[in-house]
Order: structure tokens, then C-alpha cells, then sequence
């Protein structure tokens, strides 16, 4: 019986890994892929509200997401990005400028996130909001590569954000 059991942990031990790892982006080309992303056809008006502030109708969305299957990096991934959006974007969360949402894709009605972002693995995307509607899109697609060092990770999220605030994105 304890063969079986030792077997059957060392099993799952490695699906859970397999699952996770699969997912992660294999070459900088791939990750080059996903890079910045316009939704909409960028028009004169679009680039004038550029330096425009944001406001009630105008905000930036940072989105976390994941699956059903989550391993302790997945929720590092998301708890380094939230704390460090949190902490250093307080104002603008209480502002309604910003706005953090974590979302599991494989949750009924979430799917659609697949297709609009093109995820192949757990992400955070930067969304650029304005009149309502999204008009530009960013996958932070370097997070796997540096999640092992917090500092280099909080401060990646930190400076994407903040420039996407600035309107860098649009």
C-alpha cells in the first residue's frame, strides 16, 4: 500500500508542475508577440486626448489571470502585482482611476478573455479605458521571467502601469 501512495503523491507532484510550466511562454519570440496591442484604430481625436487626464469615464483596468489550476508561482504572480498596484496606486484606486480585477478565465462567461487578450498562460494585461470603452492593451508578458526577483517584478509592474497612466499606451 505504501508504494502506491508515495507513487500516486509523486504523480500529482508532477502534474501540478507540468501544468503550470506548460503554460509559460517558451522564447522571447512568443513573448514578442503578445507585446502591445491597439483595440480600436488609433484617429486624430485619439491622439489629441492623449495628454487628456483621466477621469470618470477614462481609467486603466490591470487585470490578473489565471485558471482552475494554480501553483504556488501562479499566486505569487498575482499577489506581487496586486500588493505593488495597491500600494503604489492608492489614489487613483480611490479615485476610480484604476482599477485591479483578478479573473479566472475558466469561470462560466470569462472565456472571452482568452480570445480579446490572447492568452496562452496566467497574465496581467494593462487596459486603457476611455469614454467607456477600451482602446488599448498591454500583456506584461515579462512576468514569468522575472518573478523570481520581487524587486525586479514590483518595479516592471510599477513602471508599466504608471506609464500606461501617463497615456503611453494610447
Amino acid at each position: 500500500m505504501k508504494p502506491f501512495y508515495g507513487m500516486s503523491l509523486g504523480i500529482l507532484a508532477i502534474s501540478v508542475f507540468v501544468v503550470c510550466n506548460a503554460a509559460q511562454p517558451k522564447s522571447q519570440n512568443q513573448s514578442a508577440l503578445k507585446q502591445t496591442t491597439s483595440v480600436a484604430a488609433k484617429t486624430d481625436s485619439a491622439k489629441a486626448t492623449t495628454a487628456t487626464a483621466i477621469t470618470a469615464n477614462n481609467k486603466i483596468v490591470v487585470y490578473y489571470f489565471h485558471g482552475n489550476a494554480r501553483c504556488p508561482t501562479c499566486f505569487k504572480l498575482e499577489n506581487f502585482a496586486k500588493s505593488e498596484v495597491e500600494a503604489d496606486f492608492s489614489d487613483a484606486i480611490k479615485k476610480g482611476t484604476l482599477e485591479w480585477k483578478t479573473v479566472n478565465v475558466e469561470e462560466s462567461g470569462n472565456e472571452h478573455f482568452n480570445n480579446d487578450y490572447k492568452l496562452y498562460t496566467k497574465s496581467v494585461i494593462v487596459s486603457t479605458i476611455q469614454d467607456g470603452k477600451e482602446i488599448s492593451w498591454k500583456n506584461l508578458d515579462r512576468i514569468w521571467q522575472i518573478i523570481h526577483d520581487e524587486t525586479k517584478y514590483r518595479s516592471y509592474i510599477k513602471n508599466e502601469v504608471a506609464a500606461c497612466l501617463k497615456g503611453k499606451y494610447l
